[in-house]
This record gives structure tokens, C-alpha cells and sequence, in this order.
């Protein structure tokens, strides 16, 4: 019986690609639901996947990373699921460790994990805790939300407005999910595991600078913090100034236009 399905989101022909050369190894219980998207036409499902008993491959015709994320988890069907990219690599004892996490914890909705990157270390808490006391700096990366289906399918979804894919908001999407499942009443937890390797760079690693990743940052404080947003970019402006050595002003800009275009465009509307 399948009890956890590693729901993989990729693109095109070079995303199917890298989900190939990825280690999925083969467990008892785990299965590799492989959301594939195919915006400029059908493709073959590479052989090394359509061979495998484990392995999933579920296509759709649109763009955008949370509508992949959804399409995934529309097509799941394992009691547990744990969100992940085409270029996350994963070994047989952490997706068991995370199979006896939810054992552990059989009151959390939705548990988050650790990954492990030796290009690109990520700093977390060493003991467990609910998000809704999550400590100062801590931050979910999208391959580290794992979650039960019948707690989150039909009840929150990746927030479509935003994400790679979209226009002018290209991430936030994982702080938005995350929130959304508090509001809806789920419970949420970090477990502090490591559950997959992932030696490249995430968008906030990658894009801390760029003006998309600030106004991403205005818009999603917008919501999360409705009282405090305000406050919270100016710090967190001031911050990144001192790290980057660009003006406050850059930051704050930035910021304050994500805040207009979501208010404007309804981004975070009947969502």
C-alpha cells in the first residue's frame, strides 16, 4: 500500500529531464506522483520513468509553478504527500523518517522538514515547534512542506496569482500556502529531519536583490502581516541594505510597488 507520494512539479522537455537524472530510489510505501508540464504539446514519457511501477506521470497543458502544484495535488492519492521540484534528490531513510514523523505527530495536518544542500546550507531550528509560534527567521522552502491529503485537497491551494509563471510576482507562494492552511485551521509543524538534497540555489538564495523578488516580498508582508507589513519591509529593507550596500530606497520602492499591483490586480482574492 503507497503511504507517501512525492508530488514532483516540472516543465517541458528539460524539466523531465532533470526529474530523470534526480535519485528517486525505490521504497516500500513511496511513490512518485510526477505533475508534467506540457505547454507547447505532447511528449512520450521518458522510458527510464514509464518503466518503473513507482513512478506517476500526470500532464497538463498550462504554465505557472503553483498551478502545477495544484494540478499535483488534484491528481494525488496517498494518504501522505510531500511537495517537491524536478531537481531535488531524495534517499530511502529520510522518506521514511518522514512516513514516522506524521506517525510521531498524528495531530499535524502538515508537517515541514529540513533539506540538505552542500553548495547552499539553509540554517534552521534544532527542536521541533507549531508554525504558529515558528521562531524569528525561519522561513518553508516548497520541497519541504510535506502534508496528510485529506487535510489540505479541496481546502487550500498554491495561491495561482504568484509563483514562477506569473507575470510581476514570481515566488512567495510556499509563506502564502503556509498561511492560508493556519486560516483554514490546519495544524502545522517543523520537524527538524532532513528529507531531500538540493545542491542548487533557491529563488531566495538566488534572487535576494532582484526588484520582482522585493515587490514579491511587499506584497505577500501585505497579506500575511495586514497590521505589521509596513513595518516589516522597512526592517527588512534596512537589513538588506546593510548586507548589499544598495540604497534602503531600492528596497522600499520595490516593495511598496507589490503592495499596489496585488491590492490592484486582487491577487490575493477568492484565491
Amino acid at each position: 500500500m503507497v503511504k507517501l507520494q512525492v508530488l514532483i512539479c516540472t516543465i517541458g522537455a528539460e524539466g523531465i529531464g532533470r526529474v530523470v537524472e534526480s535519485s528517486h530510489p525505490i521504497v516500500e510505501g513511496v511513490e512518485y506522483l510526477v505533475s508534467w508540464q506540457l505547454p507547447d504539446g505532447d511528449m512520450d514519457v521518458p522510458e527510464a520513468l514509464a518503466v518503473r511501477d513507482d513512478v506517476k506521470v500526470c500532464k497538463v497543458d498550462n504554465r505557472g509553478i503553483c498551478r502545477n502544484r495544484n494540478n499535483a495535488i488534484r491528481c494525488a492519492t496517498a494518504p501522505l504527500c510531500l511537495m517537491s521540484d524536478d531537481d531535488v534528490d531524495f534517499k530511502a531513510s529520510e522518506l521514511q523518517s518522514l512516513i514516522s514523523a506524521f506517525e510521531q505527530y498524528p495531530d499535524a495536518d502538515i508537517i515541514t522538514v529540513r533539506h540538505h544542500s552542500d553548495n547552499y546550507p539553509k540554517a534552521y531550528p534544532d527542536s521541533s515547534f507549531d508554525l504558529v509560534n515558528a521562531p524569528k527567521g525561519y522561513y518553508v522552502t516548497c520541497f519541504e512542506i510535506a502534508f496528510r491529503l485529506r487535510a489540505v485537497k479541496g481546502v487550500v491551494k498554491f495561491n495561482e496569482n504568484i509563483s514562477i509563471g506569473t507575470p510581476v510576482l514570481r515566488c512567495g507562494e510556499e509563506d502564502v500556502f503556509i498561511h492560508d492552511a493556519k486560516k483554514a485551521g490546519l495544524r502545522a509543524r517543523f520537524v527538524p529531519i532532513v528529507v531531500s538534497t538540493h545542491n542548487h540555489p533557491t529563488t531566495a538564495g538566488r534572487d535576494a536583490d532582484e526588484p520582482y523578488f522585493w515587490m514579491t516580498k511587499g506584497a505577500v508582508f501585505s497579506y500575511i502581516h495586514p497590521r505589521t507589513w509596513w513595518l516589516r519591509i522597512i526592517v527588512n529593507a534596512w537589513r538588506a541594505s546593510r548586507r548589499s550596500g544598495k540604497s534602503m530606497s531600492f528596497y522600499l520602492g520595490n516593495a511598496m510597488k507589490g503592495v499596489k499591483y496585488a491590492r490592484q490586480n486582487g491577487v490575493f482574492e477568492n484565491c
